[in-house]
């Protein structure tokens, strides 16, 4: 059986690769708008691992503010 885990509030997080994906942005650049402020920062699923995922909503919000 497969385990599926979900955050505390059962929303999708996505990858660096499915953030790029979806905002044409190169990963480098994804990187620097984050460092900088310009874009969301991630959070990490799992405060022990080093995997980071990006909100669905909160690109789905940056996105219609541009």
């Amino acid at each position: 059986m497969q385990r599926q885990y979900f955050n505390e509030t059962n929303e999708r997080l996505l990858t660096y690769e499915e953030v790029c994906a979806v905002t044409q942005l190169s990963q480098a650049t994804l990187r620097r708008y984050v460092k900088a402020g310009r874009f969301p920062a991630p959070i990490k699923p799992n405060p022990s691992g080093r995997a980071v995922r990006f909100r669905i909503q909160d690109v789905r919000d940056w996105l219609d503010r541009l």
